[in-house]
């Protein structure tokens, strides 16, 4: 099954992914000022398939697709996927393609979040009841019609179509001519309605989720030194239980007993950095209280070398303690 998407160009048509170096098109933007584009990355890896989405050449998202089923996918899980299996010489195709940002919101609605419910079956395969059917409940939103392979996405305002962006649709193909083919696939396709995003979500990118993996790490080895490795241990994942109760992120994160951290979180970066702060106040209120640590001396130490980027996204503004750094 080859899974593919409405596109406005192809800046990549799709090709064998050992052809590609997949970081280097997702750091185009930083260096190429016409690579500052909206799009994005099509990776298929047997039946499943992987979309890093782009805005101003720069991943911001990232999700998969498979008959199993759908939703976000971290981007250092992607990126270590296809790395593995680039190296493996496996039959992975890649592709890049431009759309707008209107056309990656419509994409991400129906990846992020469960179809609305619907009162009746929507009739796909009768387009003369589908879109009565829509405006009569004043759908407004995002219907998905797919055959499996092909995904067309149509935008409703209160029962109305407003625009569409269709997969393999010839710019030179009016938009009712088009959907008829679509519906000619009769009982194979499938229209799913999915509530449409106001804005685009955000993920934390790998180089964050590293950092903050580092950071972990870092607050176990230093905790070592005081308490010993297994109580140390011990700590950083009692203090996991309870973080992730709040922040059910926290619970992505792996930690070895070897004392490595593993793990891809999906999360925004503010989500991210709450659940990660809260994590670490409550690993080193445990260590104060008990191992006589100083929080603060200890987070400066493992924050020190990092420090600006943490500030930037307001880590040790979340944590309880006045720091000199």
């Amino acid at each position: 099954m080859i899974y593919r998407f409405p596109a406005e160009s192809a800046y990549l048509p799709r090709t064998k992914l050992s052809y590609v170096n997949l970081p280097g098109i997702l750091s185009d933007g930083k260096r190429d000022r016409q690579a500052r584009v909206p799009g994005f990355v099509c990776v298929q890896l047997g039946e499943r398939c992987f979309l890093v989405f782009l805005r101003g050449g720069e991943p911001f998202f990232a999700a998969k697709l498979t008959p199993a089923g759908r939703g976000p996918a971290a981007l250092s899980e992607v990126l270590r996927l296809c790395a593995t299996e680039s190296e493996r010489g496996e039959g992975g195709q890649i592709g890049y393609y431009g759309a707008t940002e209107e056309q990656l919101k419509a994409m991400l609605a129906t990846l992020v979040a469960e179809p609305l419910p619907w009162p009746e079956p929507l009739e796909a395969a009768r387009p003369e009841r589908l879109f009565p059917q829509l405006r009569e409940r004043g759908f407004t939103g995002v219907l998905e019609l797919t055959d499996g392979e092909r995904h067309h996405y149509l935008h409703f305002d209160e029962g109305s179509f407003r625009t569409g962006w269709f997969a393999e649709r010839d710019a030179s193909v009016a938009i009712p001519d088009f959907l008829r083919t679509v519906f000619a696939a009769g009982a194979t396709l499938k229209a799913v309605p999915f509530a449409g995003l106001d804005a685009l979500p955000v993920q934390a990118g790998p180089g964050l989720v590293d950092l903050y993996r580092r950071m972990i790490g870092g607050t176990l080895r230093e905790l070592a030194l005081s308490a010993g490795r297994e109580t140390a241990l011990g700590m950083l994942q009692a203090g996991q239980q309870v973080a992730a109760r709040e922040y059910p992120v926290i619970a992505a994160f792996d930690i070895t007993p070897e004392g490595r951290v593993a793990g891809d979180p999906v999360s925004s970066p503010e989500g991210l950095t709450d659940g990660v702060a809260a994590w670490i106040t409550e690993v080193l209120i445990n260590a104060a209280d008990h191992h006589g640590v100083d929080p603060g001396a200890m987070i400066e130490k493992v924050g020190r070398d990092s420090r600006f980027v943490l500030q930037e996204h307001g880590f040790f503004a979340r944590l309880p303690w006045a720091l000199a750094i």
